[in-house]
């Protein structure tokens, strides 16, 4: 009798494990980046492809419970393109007293030096047709064209910051966040 408890806490355990799920658990469907953790799709547009994030300069030496990069995707062999990250609110750092909501991201996106020559549309806000709320700065830095793009899902936002080559590639990749769906 003790033995078949003790085995059946330690399949609970395992199974537990097993089942644990991360923000950064996504993979690509056809075109579509899928996140089972938050439960959405992206489709990439046709002006980028997946682009293997371990390859990108992203400081992932500490291991952070607020902070996850999920995705990147590029234009051809150009170094234009766009990079998905979870944001985890309010969580304080060495920095920081953590990011309350998307408009006080989107403020410490907008703290531009001068050096970077920056240019800022007005903000979009808007709710998209499955109900996500999304928050968007465009602007152009040193004079390419670039977007950072917010939505949250549960206690995360999920960030999209995206530079392109042209004011028309930049348009195609906002209009596919956008897009954004949640997955049942």
């Amino acid at each position: 009798m003790r033995s078949s408890i003790l085995t059946s806490i330690l399949c609970f355990f395992l199974l537990s494990g097993v089942l644990a799920q991360s923000p950064r658990d996504g993979h690509m469907e056809g075109r579509t980046y899928v996140n089972t953790y938050f439960h959405f799709a992206y489709v990439l547009p046709k002006i980028l492809e997946a682009y293997d994030t371990s390859s990108l300069i992203f400081d992932q030496s500490k291991p952070s419970d607020y902070e996850f990069l999920l995705f990147s995707a590029r234009q051809g062999s150009e170094p234009h393109g766009l990079v998905m990250l979870a944001e985890k609110l309010n969580v304080p750092t060495p920095h920081s007293r953590g990011i309350k909501d998307a408009k006080d991201f989107l403020d410490k996106v907008a703290m531009f030096s001068p050096e970077q020559h920056a240019v800022m549309q007005p903000r979009k806000h808007f709710t998209n047709a499955d109900g996500l709320v999304i928050d968007e700065l465009d602007y152009t830095e040193n004079g390419v064209p670039s977007s950072a793009v917010v939505t949250q899902i549960g206690q995360f936002l999920i960030v999209f910051k995206c530079d392109a080559g042209s004011a028309a590639n930049l348009a195609e990749m906002t209009a596919s966040i956008a897009a954004l769906h949640i997955r049942k």
